[in-house]
């Protein structure tokens, strides 16, 4: 069977989890999930030839993009713990980064509908590691998240896996 010439078409939903799905946050207002696959490769030439090529996935960079910030997320793929004081009406949250913490790795699920929205594509990146993240607070925008890093192998799902579904399905969760 074949589910080939699915159209997808946006981005539906980005989900944020621990690496031992116990914790899962989908990401608000999704907007970018991008992804390079890193590939590490060689020539072998002689007699004024390339006489083979090899090639192998080493690794997937990947981007997110969202609108405004879940400090829930910001928790999953720092390894900072989100705080809060009061209560409702006048309830804070804060999560405080310090210059000690190494970040943890976490899975990325991405999902786009298709064309007619009763398919879908799915992008599971397993083993991820957050190593920029940006914030911007400007004049006449909404605040926009922005964060990149390096997936590996996770060492039983590979580094990440596409997959085209004919039905839509909700994304895993965990």
């Amino acid at each position: 069977m074949s589910v080939g010439g699915d159209k997808p078409f946006g981005i539906n939903d980005i989900a944020i989890t621990d690496i031992t799905g116990a914790t899962q946050v989908d990401l608000p207002s999704s907007r970018v999930l991008a992804f390079n696959p890193r590939l590490i490769s060689a020539e072998l030439s002689g007699d004024d030839q390339i006489t083979a090529v090899a090639s192998r996935l080493q690794a997937v960079d990947w981007e997110l993009e969202a609108g405004g910030v879940d400090l829930d997320v910001v928790a999953i793929m720092s390894g900072y713990t989100v705080g809060s004081s009061g209560s409702t009406p006048n309830q804070s949250e804060w999560i405080q980064w310090d210059g000690a913490q190494c970040f943890p790795y976490f899975k990325i699920y991405g999902k786009a509908l298709g064309v007619d929205c009763t398919d879908n594509i799915h992008v599971y990146i397993y083993k991820a590691k957050c190593t920029e993240w940006e914030g911007r607070l400007q004049d006449g925008q909404f605040y926009i998240t922005r964060a990149r890093g390096i997936a590996i192998d996770d060492g039983s799902n590979g580094v990440m896996r596409i997959v085209q579904q004919e039905t839509a399905t909700a994304l895993p969760s965990s």
